[in-house]
């Protein structure tokens, strides 16, 4: 059992560590999660429970545990319609004051997302997408 429990810290790691070098501070592992958990909080309060386990099925464990924390299911999705205030959504939700976005909260948000399109499938990353408003879902691209 102690095995998986290091595979899963591993996995966890190389998440975090593939997202803090996407957002230009690859020495800073706090930061990545700060701002992964800022996102999580946004993202899944915006998308459908039933999506939400779509994507967490797809994350490494430890990641999946990042996800779900505090997180209180509501069975209507919060409404959030423009890039601006999904993006202020995420500078609430930081729970926080270590985290500085840098250049631009829009900047650290879509790095989340270049990372988290590697660790999912190419179907659930436009689930997700096709739950937002177009302007939001533009957050997604690349």
């Amino acid at each position: 059992m102690e095995h998986y429990f290091e595979n899963y810290a591993t996995e966890g790691n190389a998440f975090l560590k593939a997202l803090a070098k996407e957002l230009g501070t690859p020495e800073n592992i706090g930061h990545a999660y700060r701002v992964l958990q800022a996102v999580f909080n946004t993202i899944r309060d915006r998308i459908t429970p039933q999506e939400s386990l779509h994507l967490i099925s797809e994350l490494p464990m430890a990641i999946k545990g990042l996800y779900v924390h505090d997180w209180k299911i509501h069975d209507k999705p919060k409404k959030y319609r423009t890039k601006d205030e999904f993006l202020d959504e995420v500078c609430r939700s930081i729970l926080t004051a270590e985290v500085d976005f840098g250049g631009s909260a829009e900047q650290e948000v879509r790095a989340v997302f270049r990372v988290l399109k590697n660790w999912v499938s190419e179907g659930e990353f436009r689930h997700i997408q096709g739950q937002l408003t177009p302007e939001i879902a533009e957050l997604l691209e690349s």
